[in-house]
């Protein structure tokens, strides 16, 4: 009996061992499963130029590819988000790690990669820089305007009832055009006109990236069209190509005729970036708006975002810009970028490939003082863009640390949330000083309105461009002003202050200056490129933006980055292509290097803010603050073809199979591979590394008077003996192109810093400056 009672006993525990196991198993079988899924994310398949002219047949190819991959069709079409097969080749698909492994090893890949995010580097500004357009009233008497041009911007949509955008005066679409106006959440066919043309809209990449954030989540201000939800893209459309509107302004400031640079250009919206928490725009999407940018037509592409350092090489996909950029310069696109907001920090510019035109941001002649009056009848000056209700009578005005909640601790200084104690701040106007980069006027002033006070003013140091609080008037002063008012405070047995509404003024400022966000140069990447290339207007930009639901919005808005100066160029791009059609990118880049400005208003050379103010040289401003009418009439033009681009990839140390593969030429490197890093026929020199000498070849083509003389003026950098051969260039019917050289022996004993100069070839009309950077090596490891 026990015996047998024992022997039931031990066939449960058998039986529960067993069942244990074969759960156990199925777990191990199932968790890869998961994990697989888990880690299975949008890898995009790069193959270099298109390989079949039939965009079907590239198409199947590479599901086929898929299919080979996966091991059935259905899976391959699951798997696809996009195939590339207009200006280049390739794909993007959902894959895990090995599978990405697999594929790259098949030989038509260049290479592949995960999907990345970038980031957006986020009128009076015509008028300043020499674009006097004609109101829209005798818009038709006017010639150029940048008519018949096509505009492409990459960026978070356009918001199309912007009266920026109404197609008034605008001329026929031109024949060449080939997009469509991509129907949408809020967005048909009748948002599309003869001012936007077309419209697209790319989010596979970015909703892989976020888990369906887009599709699944009602509760997102985003819309699943090109319609804009974040202004971003509405504002640098408009700064590029919007129509004349009248009266423009924000809130009553900064009032008058807006426009864009190229008023009768035509627009391309292709929206690659969403209003998302981890990021605006991802690889996959880039890529894609520029495949179907090249396919539409565009002419000039503006691209107002980037990714930070450090730089990927140019044939590293990714590097999506670089490597959409490229095939669309390879098909005479001319594509504009901004430079990054990293400033003023040397070394930080981004969109650094040579056949890009990468845009610096400087400030205009406006700006909006805001007086401070203390009950001592002193009055210090601030600015602001905050115009709405204030209290225009005295109130108290106090110190943040003197009302800190815990005055043992730093947080009340900057006024971090929570520092300040609600009773001693309450009707209040409160000073506060910066000190960390954790915190910004905006912020400071919830926290200043959470414990009561009826007013802001934030002291820092200098950073260019203005934020609208919206919640209670805040006023931005600098350090000086900051210490000004705060000795008041001290002394003062009863402080008080009153607020006054900022004005809008013209003219009386010294500029432009380099902002202080703008990222500088050099190159990290390829340091014989001189970037960025150009600077252009890009703080407190007035422009188009999204009314946000609210009824009193006036359409406009002031924003400040790169973001704003790269369609400033954009636009000024388009001018010149209308008005020389066959100029190639390169060419339209030299003529904006090569005229561009040194001096501001007050007849100065401009100046950069920063850490320090100094001169603004090469790295922080390329050839200049860009001049539109003298670009239009440049002289002479440094032009570069696609094969000078492919030896420039040769001579940074890519082999021949590899940028093949890229640019399906039959193209080989030359064997004096690095001479092209040098001899790459940019309007800007820049030698990294000068030991005792070298020499710089460049050639010009002719684009003015048939005969014509020019002569060599050449500006030293210190410590450099610079000399040219030969000194005068003779232009006739017969000869449009000549060739230079340009010696360079160094005087130095001492290792050095980068040092400038400049090569000007002048007729006596045309000044054709070429910026130089040289840095001497004594030193070597």
């Amino acid at each position: 009996m026990e015996t047998n009672s024992g022997n039931k006993r031990c066939a449960r525990k058998v039986q529960l061992l067993v069942t244990s196991a074969l759960l156990l198993l199925q777990n191990f079988l199932i968790i890869p499963q998961i994990f697989a899924k888990e880690i299975s994310s949008v890898h995009i398949v790069y193959m270099g130029d298109k390989l079949y002219h039939n965009t079907e047949t590239t198409k199947k190819y590479h599901q086929n590819m898929l299919t080979s991959l996966l091991g059935s069709k259905e899976a391959a079409k699951n798997s696809l988000l996009y195939s590339y097969k207009h200006g280049f080749s390739g794909f993007a698909a959902r894959m895990s790690k090995s599978q990405a492994q697999d594929i790259a090893k098949f030989p038509e890949v260049v290479s592949v990669i995960p999907n990345g995010i970038h980031k957006l580097h986020t009128t009076r500004s015509w008028d300043f820089i020499g674009v006097h357009h004609p109101s829209s009233k005798t818009v038709f008497t006017e010639s150029n305007l940048g008519e018949g041009t096509i505009v492409g911007v990459i960026d978070t949509g356009i918001w199309p009832e912007s009266a920026s955008f109404n197609d008034e005066a605008m001329g026929k679409i031109p024949s060449k055009w080939k997009g469509v106006c991509q129907v949408g959440e809020k967005f048909n066919s009748t948002n599309c006109n003869k001012k936007i043309i077309g419209a697209r809209w790319f989010l596979k990449g970015i909703n892989d990236h976020t888990k369906n954030l887009i599709l699944g989540n009602n509760d997102t201000s985003e819309y699943l069209s090109a319609r804009d939800a974040i202004g971003h893209g509405t504002h640098t459309a408009s700064t590029a190509a919007g129509y004349f509107v009248e009266n423009a302004n924000y809130k009553g400031l900064a009032s008058g005729l807006a426009r864009g640079g190229a008023p009768l250009a035509h627009l391309a919206i292709y929206k690659a970036c969403w209003d998302v928490p981890i990021g605006h725009c991802t690889d996959a999407d880039i890529l894609k708006a520029f495949d179907m940018a090249i396919h539409d037509g565009v002419d000039v592409i503006t691209v107002s975002l980037g990714i930070t350092i450090p730089l990927f090489s140019y044939v590293d996909q990714r590097d999506t810009i670089a490597i959409g950029s490229f095939h669309a310069t390879s098909k005479g696109i001319t594509v504009v970028c901004s430079a990054g907001n990293s400033g003023p920090i040397s070394q930080t510019v981004t969109n650094t490939a040579p056949w890009l035109i990468t845009v610096a941001a400087t400030t205009i002649d406006r700006a909006f003082p805001t007086a401070i009056t203390l009950g001592n009848n002193l009055t210090l000056w601030g600015q602001s863009i905050d115009n709405g209700k204030h209290n225009l009578r005295f109130a108290g005005l106090t110190y943040s640390e003197r009302i800190a909640r815990d005055p043992s601790d730093d947080l009340a200084k900057d006024c971090q949330s929570g520092s300040l104690n609600e009773t001693m701040a309450a009707g209040k106007i409160v000073l506060c000083f910066s000190v960390s980069d954790q915190q910004d006027i905006v912020s400071a002033a919830v926290t200043v309105k959470e414990a009561g006070g009826v007013g802001l003013i934030y002291a820092q140091h200098q950073e260019d461009g203005l934020n609208e609080c919206g919640i209670l008037p805040c006023i931005k002063v600098d350090y000086e002003a900051g210490t000004q008012l705060l000795t008041y405070i001290r002394r003062a047995r009863f402080p008080t202050a009153r607020i006054s509404f900022p004005k809008t003024v013209i003219g009386k400022w010294i500029s432009p200056r380099v902002a202080s966000f703008s990222s500088r140069g050099p190159s990290t990447m390829s340091p014989t490129v001189l970037k960025p290339d150009i600077a252009a207007p890009g703080v407190d930009i007035l422009a188009a933006f999204p009314p946000k639901g609210t009824k009193k919005s006036s359409g406009f808005t002031f924003l400040s980055g790169t973001s704003m100066s790269c369609p400033h160029v954009a636009g000024i791009a388009a001018l010149i292509k209308s008005k020389h059609p066959n100029w190639s990118p390169a060419a339209i880049r030299s003529a904006l290097v090569t005229t561009a400005s040194q001096s501001g208003t007050d007849g100065s050379l401009i100046s950069e803010e920063g850490s320090t103010n100094k001169e603004a040289d090469p790295f922080d401003i390329g050839g200049g603050h860009v001049d539109p009418n003298k670009a239009m009439n440049a002289g002479l033009i440094y032009n570069i073809t696609t094969e000078d681009y492919i030896q420039f990839l040769c001579s940074m140390g890519h082999d021949t199979a590899s940028i093949r593969k890229v640019t399906k030429t039959t193209t080989s490197c030359n064997k004096q591979k690095n001479q092209a890093l040098i001899n790459l026929n940019l309007p800007s020199i820049s030698i990294p590394n000068l030991k005792k000498d070298t020499t710089v070849m460049r050639t010009v083509t002719n684009v003015g008077n048939i005969n014509v003389v020019y002569k060599a003026i050449v500006k030293s950098p210190y410590g450099v003996k610079v000399s040219v051969e030969p000194q005068i260039l003779r232009f006739n019917s017969d000869t449009k192109v000549l060739t230079f050289n340009v010696s360079f022996i160094s005087t130095q004993k001492l290792h050095g810093d980068y040092r400038f100069g400049s090569l000007t070839w002048t007729d006596g009309k045309h000044f054709v400056r070429t910026p130089i950077a040289v840095r001497t090596i004594q030193f070597e490891s």
